[in-house]
This record gives structure tokens, sequence and C-alpha cells, in this order.
């Protein structure tokens, strides 16, 4: 199926979410708040502008379409509040477009000998047969008469039709791993940069640091959760897992060396746990595993969040119920669990209420260099979808760190 095909497709499946969304861009509110982003990106990011831009001509969508779908939680968000105004809330929380999300799992155990990353990947209905997986070699090119250069990139990453990739989860040729989850302030940023695009500078991102600085320095208009880790084959001692939570802060300025809310957490197995508490007492460290979904975990104090979030609080409840998380095994079976019927952490397409769907099930599997791929339930012992050999990408790091 061609990229226009593709993005026509998804657009007529999911019109029930977008086609508020594309008559407010039409109003001046809608307008200003998209040039306000438009603005931004191109003086922080040009590259992926260029990178919108080219998938615009492309496709030959609309280009108010394209943008609709790129900055889609901002702009959803930003609609749902100018319509609070004069509707109920509890219609709005019943709104099918609200109530997607995904859930993760983080495992780095000793005694089982496990050390891995697994998600749901959730989403409206109209993605599932729309979103794709791309690998991408892309050189650096010059911009602002050679002062600055793009990165050089070479990633795979999981798609959705008309959005530039970084959106769900994907690996790079530096060994960095990352699966995201939604996450809903009651609030957007102007005039900073959207989520997908902060998104798509994760697929560049060489390193713990880097990462920090492009968090730290980066304003954001929205929130949302990073799980991954910076996978280093030849180095054991530096196998831990990562979690961020963030959101925009509103009060940031210039001189501040962070514009945003972050709250970063390491999940370490026993052994590390042992060794870094002993000498960061004021760093959150998860013992094992840790398991994150669409709501704020560590930063409720700071970020106002959005009311209800129903769904993602009682897979999150689920989960407690399961217990500790010890293998690979345990994290399919809670991820393919529907024992709650009306919010189920595994979501079948046409089975399930607000029209919503676990796109795939997701497993890297750093032991073996391996991104495995369900796409039907993976707690019935189903055979995966895709299984995808990530030595030779993850060998383009071994090279550079050597």
């Amino acid at each position: 199926m061609k990229s226009r095909e593709r993005i026509q497709k998804r657009i007529i499946n999911d019109q029930i979410h977008f086609e508020s969304l594309f008559n407010f861009v039409q109003t001046e509110e809608g307008h200003k708040l998209h040039q306000g982003f438009i603005n931004a990106i191109r003086t922080m990011f040009p590259w992926y502008w260029d990178e919108i831009c080219g998938l615009a001509d492309g496709s030959e969508i609309l280009f108010e379409h394209l943008l609709v779908l790129n900055f889609a939680n901002e702009t959803r968000t930003a609609l749902r509040l100018l319509q609070e105004k004069t509707i109920d809330h509890t219609q709005q929380e019943n709104n099918p477009s609200e109530t997607k999300g995904c859930s993760t799992v983080l495992i780095n155990r000793t005694d089982t000998n496990t050390f891995a990353l697994l998600h749901n990947e959730d989403n409206t209905a109209g993605l599932y047969d729309t979103a794709f997986l791309v690998e991408a070699d892309i050189k650096s090119s010059p911009y602002d008469g050679g002062t600055r250069h793009s990165p050089n990139e070479r990633f795979l990453a999981y798609c959705y039709a008309g959005v530039i990739p970084g959106t769900a989860f994907g690996t790079n040729m530096h060994g960095f791993v990352f699966a995201l989850n939604a996450l809903l302030p009651n609030y957007i940023g102007e005039n900073r940069i959207p989520r997908q695009i902060i998104n798509r500078a994760l697929l560049s991102v060489a390193n713990e640091n880097e990462l920090d600085k492009l968090l730290h320095g980066t304003p954001i208009a929205f929130g949302f959760c990073i799980n991954g880790t910076f996978f280093h084959a030849d180095n054991n001692q530096q196998r831990y897992l990562l979690n961020y939570e963030l959101g925009p802060n509103l009060n940031s300025n210039d001189n501040m060396t962070t514009k945003n809310f972050i709250s970063k957490c390491l999940v370490l197995n026993s052994k590390q746990y042992e060794q870094y508490k002993e000498n960061n007492n004021d760093i959150c460290i998860a013992l094992n595993y840790l398991l994150h979904y669409n709501h704020y975990d560590r930063l409720q104090g700071l970020i106002v969040e959005r009311p209800g979030l129903l769904s993602s609080r009682n897979r999150a409840q689920r989960g407690l119920e399961f217990g500790e998380i010890r293998t690979e095994k345990d994290a399919l079976t809670l991820l393919g669990d529907r024992a709650n019927k009306q919010f189920p952490i595994f979501m079948i397409p046409d089975m399930d209420t607000n029209n919503t769907a676990t796109l795939c099930t997701i497993h890297f599997n750093f032991n073996t260099y391996q991104l495995i791929i369900y796409r039907n339930n993976p707690k019935d012992n189903s055979e995966p979808h895709l299984v995808y050999n990530l030595a030779d990408l993850w060998k383009q790091n071994d090279n550079i760190v050597k």
C-alpha cells in the first residue's frame, strides 16, 4: 500500500476522531496554535519540519491535515479545553478518542536472567491496518548556511500513517531503544515543540547524557513517558532501563536550563540497586521491574493532569493484582490480559468499546538482540508476526564505542 493510500485509509477509518480537529484548525484559534508550533520547530529542528513538508508533498494529502496528524495530542487537547467552556465535562470523558493508551513492562533481573522491554502499542482501530515498520538511513545535511547540520541517523521505528517516525517505539544505531506512553496534562504549551517532534528526535540520540540534554533543554508542548535503555552488548554493568515522565513547565524561562517537568527513574537489578542506593539517595530507583501506563506516577504534584483516565488507572490496578513480574512470560501474560471487560489491557478491534485496539505487542529481547512483534494476543501462545534481528543495527554502536 502506498503512503498516500495508507494516510487516506487512516483518515477515513478514524473520521470520527479527526473531523472535529480538521475543522478546528480552520478557525483562528486552531491556526494560531499550529503556527506557534511551526515557528518553534523551524527554529529548533528545521530538518524535521522539512520531513513533514516532504511527507505532505509525497503523499499529496492536504497539508493542514498532515499537521493535525503530527500535532494530534496538542490539537485535540486545545479543542477539548475550548469546548469544555460550553460542554459538560462528563460528555468529554466519554469521547472515544481520549481513552486510548499503551501499557509497558520493563524488566531487569539477575534471578531470572531477564533484561527486556515489552509494550502494548494501543491506539484507535483505524491504525490497525495502516501503521507500519520502517528502517531508515538518513545522511546529515547542512542548515543555516552550514552553521548547523541535521544528524546522521540509522534507525528502525514503528510509524503511524501520515506521521513522521518516533511516535510509538523504535531503536537506533547507537543502541538506544524506546517505547512511549501517552501522558495527558490538562493544558498545552503554546509556541513550544509538539510531542511528535521531540519523539522524532529520540531516534538520533547517541547516549544518556545527550538524551537528558534534549529533554531538559527542549521546551515541550505536551506530556509523554519514555521507557528505554542504551544497549551496549559488551558492557553488562551498564545494562539498566530508564523511565522518564515529562510535561511542559509553562513557568520556565530562557535562563533556566530545564524547560520541562521531568522525573527520571532507573530500573536496576538487585546487584546494581545495592551499589546505587549507597551513593545516590536522591535518584528514583525501581528494583527489578517497572510497569507504566498513561497517567503520571511521580509528577502528580507538579502537573495538572486530565481528570478521569479510567482506562489507564484500571489497567494499572490490574497490573498490581498480577504481583511481581519475573520473566518475559509473566509480562506477556499481563499484556495479554482481558479480565477487566470494560478496560482490558489487551484491546481487540471491533470487540472493545470506543474503537480502540492493541495494534501490536512488542518484546525487545536484549539477550537475543531481537525485536519480536505480536499481532494476536501474546498470552495465547500465539506465534510472533515478525522477529527482527537487531544485531546489525546495534553493531554500528559497537563499532563507534570501540
